[in-house]
């Protein structure tokens, strides 16, 4: 941290110390689950920026137990932030996670399987050709090389049209075309 310049949250949590920081940054990790996706990002910081500033300052006189029992449970706090709010958002962050998410287990896979085939070609001696879904595989093995291999257009398009579908499904982006009506 650069001398002169502190932050608030800095300040506050080597004043009450860890147990205290952890304990607020839990429950406000609570809160703002269940506001992702319904208010904006900005406001839903600012919002969590303020309920961090009042539990500190509840928790001078009070301790943070009692002030984090006066707020009541953090989707009740949450949902009393959500009354004026009626339409729902799009969650980009949870569709960014889905689209890695299925891309790391479509290459888990589609590795796991061209190993196989690998394998077998070793064992084998000899070319083979098959097909991982619509990509098509090739593992060799001969006395001058060995190796595996996937040709094709679709080695490219189909996991990233996964990636697009998880995407979609998780974030629920077809919300952004009702938001607009």
């Amino acid at each position: 941290m650069i001398e002169g310049r502190k932050s608030a949250g800095a300040t506050s949590n080597r004043k009450f110390g860890l147990r205290h920081a952890a304990s607020r940054e839990w429950y406000i990790f609570q809160v703002d689950l269940c506001l992702d996706g319904r208010i904006p990002g900005r406001q839903r910081k600012r919002i969590l920026a303020d309920l961090r500033e009042s539990i500190d300052a509840d928790a001078e006189y009070n301790g943070l137990r009692e002030a984090l029992d006066g707020l009541g449970r953090p989707q009740d706090l949450a949902a009393s932030y959500l009354e004026e709010r009626d339409r729902s958002r799009p969650l980009w962050a949870a569709g960014v996670m889905a689209a890695v998410i299925m891309l790391v287990a479509y290459w888990l896979f589609f590795f796991t399987y061209a190993r196989g085939m690998l394998g077998v070609a070793t064992q084998a001696g000899g070319e083979f050709h098959t097909h991982f879904f619509p990509v098509e595989v090739v593992a060799f093995s001969g006395d001058e090389a060995v190796g595996i291999g996937w040709t094709g257009s679709a080695a490219l398009w189909f996991p990233l049209a996964l990636a697009v579908l998880a995407f979609i499904t998780a974030s629920r982006a077809w919300r952004v075309f009702r938001l607009r009506a």
